[in-house]
């Protein structure tokens, strides 16, 4: 446990010794995970705002200006007992209307002088798993369009399938900018720890002629590695979370909470948070043992 605790100590003592070389290689990886962060903060994002979308109301039944009551009633009774339908609810064109302005939050005052009747009361039908998938096939939903009263049927499942493409997509330019984050961040690490053995071939040599093992001589550039990378990750995680306060406010705001089904947008839990910093020293200890290896003939 002491020759640890020496270890780390003679590792930041070599850190101590090139700071601007330190502060370069940590703000080079910390802004290359930044990207990564944030390809995969949209993703993470995109992903709750289609299981929010695909939880809830799944399909809205548009209805004609001036209908019924009682036919609204009845095509909203004639809904609810089609097999695969969990739920149906009216909206009025005064709750529709409600909805459209605290979606806009603080813009609210752009519908001043907006009629309510601008906007159609609607049906809307909450399905089972796996029934919005299939309805657009089943005949039933042609006769829906085609019913007296009804302006339009519109399938929220098209809108969550395209979500999750994005959401999909997302991920694997995650994974590929990923790939080009880890390769420079390496070739950085690498390139420091190079540097600093370097700097330090006189003392490397005398450690050697009194006897110092390897595991003593490569130890501290280990750890001045992990330390890069886990400085990298924490300031990088400190950048995004940042940036997406600064952005968040603006988001919410020119999305809507209609867009965002009512949820706020949000941030890597503190697990992950905690996971980054620690993929982050391995990346950065993978990277200086790479380079010892190949550069470092002790």
């Amino acid at each position: 446990m002491r020759s640890v605790v020496r270890m780390i100590g003679r590792g930041l003592r070599g850190a101590r010794r090139n700071p601007l070389i330190q502060l370069v290689a940590v703000g080079t990886i910390a802004l290359s995970l930044v990207l990564v962060g944030t390809v995969e903060l949209t993703a993470k994002n995109v992903a709750r705002l289609a299981a929010g979308w695909g939880a809830g109301v799944q399909m809205t039944v548009y209805l004609e200006d001036g209908v019924p009551p009682a036919r609204v009633q009845q095509i909203a009774g004639a809904l609810g007992k089609l097999p695969g339908v969990d739920a149906v609810r009216t909206v009025d064109v005064h709750e529709a209307w409600g909805r459209l302005k605290r979606s806009l939050g603080t813009r609210g005052d752009l519908l001043d002088g907006v009629e309510e009747s601008f906007l159609p009361a609607s049906i809307e039908v909450t399905l089972k798993p796996g029934v919005a998938e299939v309805i657009r096939a089943h005949p039933a939903f042609e006769k829906l369009r085609h019913t007296a009263g009804v302006e339009d049927v519109e399938l929220m499942g098209d809108w969550v399938a395209r979500l999750r493409a994005a959401e999909t997509l997302l991920h694997e330019a995650g994974v590929a900018v990923g790939l080009l984050v880890l390769c420079a961040c390496l070739y950085i690490v690498g390139s420091t720890i190079r540097l600093g053995v370097f700097a330090r071939k006189d003392e490397i040599e005398i450690l050697k002629l009194v006897g110092a093992t390897d595991g003593f001589v490569k130890g501290p550039f280990l750890v001045e590695g992990a330390l890069q990378g886990a400085l990298g990750a924490a300031l990088a995680s400190g950048l995004l979370y940042g940036l997406f306060r600064l952005a968040q406010p603006r988001l919410e705001s020119t999305l809507g909470g209609l867009l965002l089904g009512g949820q706020a947008l949000a941030f890597f839990r503190p697990a992950e948070l905690a996971l980054a910093v620690t993929a982050g020293a391995l990346l950065g200890l993978f990277g200086s043992a790479v380079a010892l290896g190949r550069y470092v003939k002790v």
